[in-house]
């Protein structure tokens, strides 16, 4: 699946801020406020979650898992998106 760039690009400065999982998750929101399918939200999420694991970013990875759970429902009620 190809990635925008621009939310992929996005998406990695989001990992850098001092609250990840809420930037992630604050990105994922917005894609499907802009009309981006759930599905293809957590296809962008897995791309990025597959370059973390390569590159051994396993704190960054789990931040990603998180907000994979956020769209697809598995979390508390108020984290879901």
């Amino acid at each position: 699946m190809a990635v925008n760039q621009d939310i992929f690009s996005a998406f990695h400065q989001a990992l850098d801020s001092p609250e990840p999982v809420l930037k992630v998750r604050d990105l994922a929101r917005s894609e499907l406020e802009h009309g981006v399918s759930r599905s293809e939200v957590l296809g962008q999420l897995e791309s990025l979650r597959i370059e973390l694991r390569g590159g051994g970013r396993s704190e960054q990875e789990d931040v990603v898992l998180d907000v994979m759970d956020f769209v697809s429902g598995w979390s508390s009620p108020h984290m879901q998106l």
